[in-house]
């Protein structure tokens, strides 16, 4: 028999302050939406439906109240709409399995705010909720306590907390609760598939307490730590949790990674960072951005993924201090991976056109073309030289990169020539670049005889180096 899939309710129009007046014009508004879909239903189970069966049909799984500022009144016309029964029969909150509830209190004071996070979210008791996105609200102590509701659902596999301002105290508390096992059969971070921590300012504290929730997952596949103030120290701690939970058989299915601007300078935590990476065999996105890795760390990361043959598809490692050498073990990862990479950004990087034509090199040889589709090379010091070698490993007519939809090269040095160059082979598919330097002088101080000495530096580390990052997969790291 076919059924209908439940409905997803959201708040209509712009970004507002939503009082009380608002509120019940958005529960008409669903009320009307939902009796529809009731009949339906009854019209699909038939005239020998009853009651009782209608009245237990789901008949939305989802609900978005994201970008509304809602005031005390209007939250308890929406709970009360959410949790009393609907035409006789399950109350509508009771079928709620994804709750975005993003953005709710943007302009509240303190007391107001807190009163309706607690309102909005305790609404969800009776809930099994799998999905809760409670980012962009300015979230302290008693913000946690007054989402616990939500936080603490057994049946919770994905959240969501970035922009939220959380302290390192607050991050305590996250943790707490996410690690909690009152009854010895689990908690809710050993459940968890996705959880994401961004722009928040927990400190070296939060990572400890970021630690601890790593310390009892087993199922993620998508993390999100980035932009906390973590410093070296903390940044050590995260790569430290990652490193153990990989090692031990947790986390192995691990698709998405994204540590964007945390620390990993010390050699400690790119040890740790590489021997995790080395076991993400299932990784398709990592962003490295801003993590102070330098050529040394990036070649650990490259070797790393390549040993983990994982089918990467997004690669970020911008504004890491690449220089030409570190160019080098990207492009011989690119060259290594089989061409499934789609997306690679480098921007911020000392890689000079030197750099880019290790980069450009890469893209070779594929019969069928390379996978890439995005390319972002803003700020490199590129200029001639490198410009050139990507229109070469371009094709005629884009043939040898079928794939590629955007390039941008923003920010490097190239004369009106070579940007007229650039304009003709990539057409629409080059970004404008806003901030070329038209001098072209980029390629000025580069020496041939340097780079050859370079080349063969590299030639004779490599065995050794090889070597030094295959023991460091052995060795466990203490902080």
């Amino acid at each position: 028999m076919a059924q209908l899939a439940p409905l997803k309710i959201k708040v209509p129009g712009e970004r507002e302050f939503v009082e009380a007046d608002k509120a019940r014009e958005f529960v008409a508004l669903w009320t009307e939406q939902l009796a529809a879909h009731r009949q339906e239903v009854q019209a699909i189970l038939g005239d020998n439906a009853t009651e009782g069966e209608l009245g237990n049909v789901v008949l939305c799984d989802r609900i978005r109240l994201s970008d509304k500022s809602f005031s005390d009144e209007a939250a308890d016309v929406i709970a009360a709409f959410l949790k009393e029964p609907f035409m006789g029969g399950r109350s509508i909150a009771s079928g709620i399995l994804y709750a975005e509830l993003d953005d709710i209190i943007a302009g509240r004071m303190t007391e107001m705010g807190l009163h309706v996070l607690q309102t909005i979210c305790d609404a969800f008791a009776e809930a099994e909720l799998v999905d809760v996105n409670l980012s962009d609200n300015a979230i302290g102590q008693q913000g946690i306590g007054a989402c616990k509701t939500v936080l603490s659902k057994p049946s919770l596999e994905r959240l969501a907390l970035c922009n939220n301002g959380l302290s390192e105290a607050t991050m305590e508390e996250v943790a707490d609760i996410l690690t909690h096992d009152e009854s010895g059969t689990g908690c809710v971070a050993t459940n968890l598939t996705k959880i994401h921590f961004y722009n928040n300012m927990s400190g070296e504290g939060g990572c400890k307490q970021f630690a601890r929730i790593l310390e009892k997952s087993s199922k993620l596949t998508d993390i999100r730590f980035s932009s906390t103030r973590a410093g070296k120290a903390g940044s050590d701690i995260v790569a430290s949790a990652l490193d153990a939970a990989l090692e031990e058989g947790r986390n192995t299915n691990l698709e998405k990674l994204d540590l964007c601007d945390n620390n990993f300078g010390n050699k400690a935590s790119q040890d740790a960072l590489f021997r995790a990476l080395g076991c993400t065999t299932s990784l398709s996105y990592l962003d490295l951005r801003d993590c102070d890795l330098e050529d040394d760390g990036v070649k650990k990361v490259c070797h790393a993924l390549f040993e983990s043959d994982s089918a990467l598809e997004h690669l970020d490692l911008s504004g890491n201090n690449v220089e030409r050498r570190g160019a080098k073990q990207i492009a011989d990862y690119i060259r290594d991976s089989g061409g499934k990479l789609k997306v690679l950004c480098l921007d911020d990087n000392d890689l000079t056109s030197k750099g880019v034509v290790h980069i450009a090199s890469a893209f070779h040889g594929s019969e069928d073309g390379h996978a890439i589709e995005k390319l972002q090379l803003n700020y490199t010091m590129c200029g001639a030289i490198g410009a050139r070698a990507l229109i070469d490993a371009y094709g005629p007519d884009g043939k040898d990169l079928p794939n590629l939809k955007k390039i941008c090269l923003d920010g490097n040095s190239f004369k009106e020539e070579i940007v007229g160059e650039l304009q003709v082979a990539f057409d629409n598919k080059l970004v404008e670049m806003e901030e070329n330097d038209s001098d072209g002088e980029a390629d000025d101080d580069l020496s041939d005889e340097d780079s050859d000495e370079e080349d063969d530096d590299d030639e004779e580390d490599q065995n050794g180096e090889v070597d030094a990052l295959t023991d460091a997969m052995n060795k466990s790291l203490v902080v």
